[in-house]
């Protein structure tokens, strides 16, 4: 057989026609990804932080979805609304019995979410009048809300913009379902051109140092304090200090009068610039070279993240969630330090060029869509299963063969976040009648989350099982879902799962839910083997079916298995180099391999062929895909299944339901299967004498051989059968209240 040689990135072609997978593998129908109506309720388009965040989400929503935007008031000035946002203005007039019909409108739209940014009780009472859920936003620090914790309704849900004020709303109402939502604004561009033309309308010179700061004059954001700071800087270098922003608020002329005042009894006219409002006021970040925030409270600033983002070095008072998304160019400073010591901050912070912060541009208006979507509903049922793929792996057929064994008694559908290599349990599911389904054509966690968080609104679903997938999209699940009632189920593997989650720290901190928040939000963890057990997980192995019993033919040549994928994690080359030294001592054993490769290992297949090498078809036989293994493996006489992070492995259990000794590798929770001595030989590491060793050992002993196949076969009979694993998932979502 001959190997094409492939420059560069393999692809399908490159493969030897017996490792190879199907091409382009039929994949499961797509999701409805059709617009979805979705609102959101403002008090006005005032320019503030709030408001800000309420039309990014609109803003880059509207491109999927069809956004309307409801302002209760109008403000002068006030923000732009994007042209693709459809916005309902109330004007101040009839507001209660305005909202009302709203809420009714958006009911019958389809979707009853409504978003409240800034609304008192009685205006959020009068949408859910109409039949509107509201979800109500917690902008500010407790100082700042604009009602008590008592005016939110018993047991609601609401979002804090941070973990800061999410802690003290939940101090006052510990029945309060608070999730917490980072708003990461986008990133301004510091363009040269705009630092001179600020600089030239402000009278700076180009070579001079610029303090900025942006935000309205109100009270809480102490700008009288900021001159006192800045009279001190300037004892320690020259400078300007910028205020952007004017008047804001019922206090904001008072903050105004005395900032002016301020800056007079300290002689500071000459260094001070007092811009007002400045459209789009991000753009005034190129004419600084650092932002001074020094707000008594903050829920989360955004003129703080966006000058975080262009690279400006920030110095900020330590309160609210003031540098909950950390950046290296963040210097926190105690509200109440000396002036001295803030203009020390500063002088400090002026000295640097600070890298830009890893969350620069992550994607946070996709968690407000979620929140949008996801609602609690009512008579829920069945489960939908959630998979990575559907690929001709051990945890693929374990979930095929669960949903097949479930469907009869069970409301379920499987959802798939991404395409598969083989079509084949996607076919055998359909013909079972279970609908399967695809959750988005793209690698985006945010595209899988909102189609499954979608379906489970919109086919009642009251329990989601992940299953072998993307700790991201899990972790997005578990904060959307959790609110509102979803139970959830997460079947692990084992420690390798668990590994996995805990590399996504980074992205744990862009989505304010960490691990541990993700473990409080399951209902059921459920691992494949007791030595993987954590916390209260219940264990619940693999099952399969048994095959009928096959008599064996004793006169042949030894034939060894191997059923899987062709992978560098099933040890093929190791197992080749066993077999050449077995073939020292029977030369007529022969090696079976039951599987094929995916693309991304098509340079390992070629390396497996190259080391077969002259045995390839005399006595290493490359079958190809081995979907159907299960009942071919009768056929042989000695299963070899090596691998690593292994939980209940399907290729041992299958093995042994056929009746044949297992020879594999101490994995996870392959002892519980292989039982040294009893079911099969169990080796504790990969190494190719030892392989040789065992597989010597039952060729010589056919006998010893015979009955480890048959204790294995009563082994998995007892403990491991598929109606055992099938009836212990359904007692499982039945403590979680299913019902079918």
């Amino acid at each position: 057989m001959t190997t094409a040689r492939a420059s560069g990135r393999p692809d399908a072609s490159t493969f030897p026609a017996p490792l190879a997978p199907e091409r382009a593998p039929e994949q499961p129908p797509l999701l409805d990804a059709s617009p979805l109506p979705m609102t959101a309720a403002v008090a006005s388009l005032a320019l503030g932080g709030a408001e800000r965040i309420v039309l990014d989400w609109a803003e880059r929503s509207a491109a999927r979805h069809r956004v309307r935007l409801i302002v209760l008031r109008d403000a002068q000035p006030e923000w732009l609304v994007p042209e693709n946002v459809e916005v309902v203005r109330l004007h101040g007039v009839d507001v209660v019995a305005r909202l009302e019909a709203l809420g009714a409108e958006a009911l019958r739209d389809g979707n009853p979410v409504i978003v409240c940014h800034l609304l008192l009780a009685a205006e959020r009472a009068a949408l859910a009048r109409g039949g509107a859920q509201c979800l109500t936003v917690l902008h500010n620090a407790a100082e700042g809300w604009l009602e008590p914790a008592s005016a939110l309704a018993h047991r609601a849900h609401a979002i804090a913009v941070s973990r800061a004020a999410a802690r003290e709303i939940q101090r006052e109402r510990s029945d309060l379902a608070c999730s917490v939502i980072h708003h990461v604004p986008r990133s301004p561009a510091l363009r040269a051109e705009a630092r001179a033309s600020f600089r030239s309308r402000w009278a700076i010179p180009a070579d001079a140092i610029a303090i900025g700061m942006i935000g309205g004059v109100k009270p809480q954001k102490a700008y009288t304090r900021a001159l006192r700071i800045f009279a001190a800087l300037l004892a320690r270098r020259d400078a300007h200090l910028v205020i952007v922003g004017g008047p804001t608020g019922r206090d904001g002329a008072l903050a105004w009068h005395a900032m002016v005042a301020q800056a007079a009894r300290l002689g500071l006219e000459a260094r001070v610039r007092l811009a007002g409002h400045v459209p789009h006021a991000a753009r005034c970040l190129a004419a600084f070279d650092l932002l001074l925030n020094t707000s008594r409270y903050e829920g989360l600033s955004i003129a703080s993240l966006e000058a975080l983002a262009a690279g400006l070095p920030v110095v900020a008072s330590a309160v609210g969630g003031q540098g909950e998304l950390d950046a290296p160019g963040l210097s926190r400073i105690a509200f109440d330090a000396s002036d001295s010591e803030w203009a020390a901050g500063i002088d400090r912070a002026l000295a640097t060029h600070p890298a830009l912060p890893a969350w620069r541009g992550f994607p946070s208006d996709r968690l407000w869509t979620l929140f949008h979507i996801a609602r609690p509903v009512r008579d829920r049922r069945g489960v939908l299963f959630v998979t990575a793929n559907l690929n001709a792996g051990g945890a693929q057929r374990s979930l095929a063969n669960l949903t097949t064994a479930l469907s009869a008694a069970l409301t379920l559908e499987v959802a798939v976040c991404g395409n598969s290599s083989s079509a084949a349990f996607a076919r055998a599911l359909a013909a079972e009648g279970v609908i399967v389904h695809r959750t988005a054509d793209s690698r985006d966690c945010f595209d899988h989350a909102e189609a499954i968080v979608r379906r489970v609104v919109e086919r009642r679903f009251a329990i989601v099982c992940c299953w072998n997938m993307d700790p991201k999209v899990k972790l997005l699940l578990a904060k959307a879902l959790g609110p509102v009632g979803i139970r959830l189920v997460d079947v692990s593997p084992g420690g390798y799962s668990f590994e996995e989650m805990r590399a996504t720290q980074a992205f744990q901190a862009c989505i304010a839910f960490d691990e541990n928040e993700y473990d409080a939000a399951l209902d059921r963890l459920v691992v494949k083997y007791h030595d993987a057990a954590r916390r209260s997980a219940v264990v619940i192995p693999n099952g399969v079916a048994l095959p009928p019993r096959a008599p064996r033919a004793s006169s042949r040549a030894p034939r060894v298995v191997v059923s899987g994928r062709i992978a560098p994690s099933k040890f093929l080359l190791e197992i080749v180099a066993a077999m050449r030294l077995l073939w020292r001592a029977h030369p007529q054993s022969e090696l079976h391999v039951l599987g094929c490769a995916e693309p991304r290992h098509a340079q390992y297949a070629e390396a497996v062929i190259e080391a077969i090498g002259a045995d390839l078809d005399a006595r290493v036989f490359l079958h190809g895909a081995g979907e159907d293994a299960p009942r071919r493996l009768a056929d042989f006489d000695i299963a070899l299944v090596l691998g690593e992070h292994q939980g209940s492995p399907n290729a041992v259990l299958e093995a042994l339901a056929a009746g044949l000794p297992a020879v594999a590798n101490d994995s996870g929770g392959t002892r519980e299967l292989v039982i040294d001595g009893r079911t099969g030989v169990l080796l504790r590491g990969r190494d190719p004498q030892d392989i040789a060793a065992a597989l010597g050992r039952l060729v010589d002993a056919p006998e010893l051989a015979r009955r480890l196949g048959h204790a294995g076969r009563r082994h998995v009979e007892r403990h491991f059968s598929m109606p055992r694993m099938a009836k212990s998932y359904l007692k499982l979502f039945a403590s979680l209240g299913e019902r079918s």
